[in-house]
């Protein structure tokens, strides 16, 4: 997206070679040939040639050919930043850190909420030859722990000043040599500001092998077991980045310069985390928040007529039963994209009804950097699909059992991709890295999903979630889907159980619209489902609770309610 300025670097369109990572004849493909938006024609390229480059020259580029226009506009402070002044501090901060000893074979972590101290150190670290560890900030003093512990390589770590009670508590259990705070003076650490006003903008000249290179060493959510730290190259996220830029817009390198985009997604998860690169790449106006206030983002849509709104499920949730939504103007709003899990249809339908706009629900996952697949705004929406693979990736549904066999389209298997943002495996664990990439590249997913006849990707559920009933396998999406048809359900999770009699039941936790509560039964939600869903699917078992729980990465934890129903005393089967 370099416009008609010469870009430090080249982005090869090829619409006629076919993709080294996709096998011929795939289904979707066809909608890449008849793509059209708004009466004209997208040119989708069928492959890309990538630039082997490591992640901070898209922030060089912008600097050098965007100079004055506004990378990061951060609310809290009314701050703004351009592309120069972003790169100014960054070039700073990579000076310092060298000093510092950071360089290859390191990793610093980052550990804050979205700021615009997290983009200069992100590509000030990168610029060491370093890696970036980024860090949730609900995590608390273990969770960091074992981060550290695991990596072997951090030994410097950058925070705010209101979230270094946490780190403190850290350095009781694990080193931390640096410690390098945002804000206030604290002792024992290098105070940030003090820190870069030493040094020059003179990054250290290092060679970087962008195909080789970690530029993140991202840890997974942890929603199955401790967290695994996922190597992600500078390859891995320069392709994801270009090919789901391109996927959503065909070869246009006009709109360069000209967007701007609500920065809410967390840069400590990787769906963040990218798309911020993306942002850069094509030389947006981050607008960005300490938090998530719905009304202000609404109001802050209208107000900068941003094209671009990127959130989880649960911000589409609160948007769409937040009083205000309606009450602003989002019509400026080209693009809407759901992502890090499923969305639920009674919300997408929601938000289409006020703002006369799709949500596009894509996929991804740490492991492939993390985007795999779209739904982009000229693409036919179909119910809850997730869309189609974006350029350079191929997909596949593989039977449960053999773990290799390629389905039909309809029947539920694995998922299974492939292409250049496939990361290059699991850090210090090279059994399980084997375990989930194949010899010729397929990722396993671990997610269960089925593909229909014109190429549409549909997830069904996670592996580990299936619920096995009499036999029956039962899908919690399925079953939460339904209730969510209940007028007084707000909000559900579904989860199996364990039953003496027949080995796993069906549960749902419920939380209720306020209106309902302490006027309704749990009974009664069994009565309307036992009426209402298949005979199989009804939950046996519903529990009101005042909350979901939420991974530090805003998914639903089954985990921890099945470990919460785990330690309870044990219930008389039922049926």
């Amino acid at each position: 997206m370099s416009g008609e300025k010469e870009s430090l670097f080249e982005v090869v369109f090829d619409f006629e070679s076919p993709s080294p990572w996709v096998r011929p004849n795939r289904p979707w493909e066809k909608w890449y040939r008849e793509a059209t938006y708004e009466g004209r024609k997208i040119n989708i390229p069928r492959t890309i040639k990538y630039p082997e480059i490591p992640i901070h020259y898209f922030g060089r580029d912008a600097a050098e050919n965007y100079p004055n226009n506004v990378a990061v506009y951060y609310t809290p402070q009314e701050k703004k930043y351009t592309y120069r002044e972003l790169m100014y501090h960054s070039d700073k901060i990579a000076a310092a850190l060298a000093d510092l000893g950071v360089g290859k074979d390191s990793s610093v972590a980052v550990f804050m909420a979205n700021t615009p101290e997290f983009v200069f150190s992100l590509y000030g670290i990168t610029q060491t030859g370093g890696a970036v560890t980024p860090i949730n900030p609900l995590l608390k003093a273990p969770d960091i722990a074992h981060i550290v512990r695991d990596s072997g390589i951090i030994d410097t770590l950058i925070c705010t000043s209101n979230l270094y009670p946490v780190i403190e508590k850290t350095r009781e259990e694990v080193e931390l040599e640096n410690v390098i705070v945002v804000g206030e003076k604290i002792p024992g650490t290098i105070k940030f500001a003090e820190m870069i006003e030493k040094y020059p903008p003179k990054p250290p000249d290092v060679t970087i092998n962008p195909k080789e290179d970690i530029c993140a060493l991202m840890y997974s959510g942890g929603t199955t077991g401790l967290p695994k730290g996922v190597m992600l190259t500078h390859y891995n996220i320069v392709a994801d980045v270009i090919a789901s830029t391109y996927s959503q817009w065909g070869d246009d390198r006009s709109r360069a310069g000209k967007g701007t985009v609500i920065a809410t997604l967390p840069m400590c998860h990787v769906f963040g985390f990218t798309m911020v690169q993306t942002y850069i790449y094509a030389k947006s106006m981050m607008i960005m928040y300490a938090g998530f206030d719905p009304e202000v983002v609404m109001r802050d849509i209208e107000k900068y007529k941003s094209e671009a709104f990127l959130g989880i499920p649960l911000m589409y949730f609160v948007l769409v039963n937040h009083p205000s939504f309606g009450k602003y103007d989002l019509s400026s709003l080209k693009l809407a994209i759901s992502g890090a899990d499923t969305l639920q249809t009674v919300i997408s339908d929601k938000w289409k009804k006020v703002t006369n706009l799709d949500v596009g629900q894509g996929y991804g996952l740490s492991e492939a950097s993390p985007v795999t697949h779209s739904q982009p705004p000229w693409l036919p929406k179909i119910g809850n699909s997730i869309g189609i693979p974006i350029i350079d990736t191929d997909a596949k549904i593989v039977d449960l059992e053999t773990g290799t066999q390629e389905l039909p389209p309809g029947e539920v298997g694995e998922l299974m991709v492939r292409g250049p943002q496939v990361m290059k495996g699991y850090w210090k664990q090279p059994e399980k890295t084997r375990e989930t990439i194949t010899e010729d590249g397929w990722l396993h997913t671990g997610d269960l999903a089925r593909m229909d006849e014109n190429g549409y990707f549909y997830i069904v559920g996670r592996f580990k979630d299936i619920i096995k009933y009499k036999g029956y396998k039962v899908m919690p999406d399925d079953v939460e889907s339904e209730l969510l048809k209940h007028p007084a359900v707000l909000q559900c999770v579904v989860i199996g159980v364990p039953d003496p009699k027949i080995g796993e039941n069906i549960k749902a936790f419920v939380v209720l619209k306020e209106e309902y509560k302490g006027k309704i039964k749990e009974q009664e939600i069994i009565d309307w489902a036992k009426e209402n869903m298949a005979g199989y699917k009804w939950p046996r078992k519903v529990e009101f609770i005042d909350a979901i729980p939420r991974t530090a990465v805003g998914k639903v934890f089954r985990r921890k309610l099945r470990e919460m129903e785990l330690s309870r005393k044990p219930q008389e089967p039922s049926a």
